[in-house]
């Protein structure tokens, strides 16, 4: 006799690509899995992953999900560590229940989650010659002045965490870093540097003057 119950798809099957955010932002690659961004944190490439870290998991359609710190996080007072690399199997294991439970409702985590798009991440790797000479504005962006520089360019992870720490103190900022709000239409401030640092340091050096 045929069963009644349709097949169920598995909710991990939206996504498509994992990615993991330090402070210098070192790890601008897709990855396949949750796992291999985990990683790339616990590596020796990672720039204060305890403050700065951060796992992304990029869905079909345009959408991403920020992976919850304290999973993969341990908190100890006022400081925090990446899990040890002993622990990986446990901590996938609690990432994965985490998302099938989240990605089989809409709620906040999947309707405000961001929509940056990974896909632009490869686009210079994409077009990049090393061989090539480089251009006239290249060369004459590296024989700018300081002064002139700073006028143009947008600052950079390092420069927002300077300003942030100045503004509140380490342990305020590496939270505010991870917590939505609302000036940057509901995500965490360490998501939105990529797709837009000048909003994310305006924003911080308004909070240094009382008016954030």
């Amino acid at each position: 006799m045929p069963s009644d119950h349709t097949p169920q798809h598995d909710p991990l099957e939206r996504i498509f690509a994992y990615r993991a955010f330090d402070l210098r932002d070192r790890f601008s690659q897709p990855l396949e899995t949750f796992r291999q961004a985990l990683e790339c944190l616990q590596s020796d490439n990672a720039y204060l992953p305890d403050m700065s870290g951060e796992i992304v998991a990029y869905l079909r359609g345009g959408r991403a999900v920020p992976i919850p710190e304290h999973l993969f996080i341990q908190q100890s007072g006022s400081s925090g560590s990446v899990v040890p690399k002993v622990d990986n199997d446990r901590v996938c294991n609690a990432v994965d229940a985490w998302l099938r439970e989240t990605l089989s409702r809409e709620n906040e985590d999947t309707v405000n989650a961001s929509t940056l798009r990974p896909s632009r991440l490869n686009i210079l790797l994409d077009q990049c010659d090393p061989n090539a000479p480089e251009p006239d504005d290249i060369q004459a962006w590296q024989h700018m002045g300081q002064v002139g520089r700073e006028i143009i360019e947008a600052p950079g992870r390092e420069d927002i965490w300077d300003a942030a720490v100045k503004a509140m103190g380490e342990v305020q900022a590496r939270r505010w870093m991870k917590t939505s709000h609302p000036k940057l239409n509901g995500n965490s401030p360490n998501l939105c540097i990529e797709e837009d640092p000048t909003r994310v340091y305006e924003l911080v050096l308004q909070m240094d003057t009382g008016t954030g």
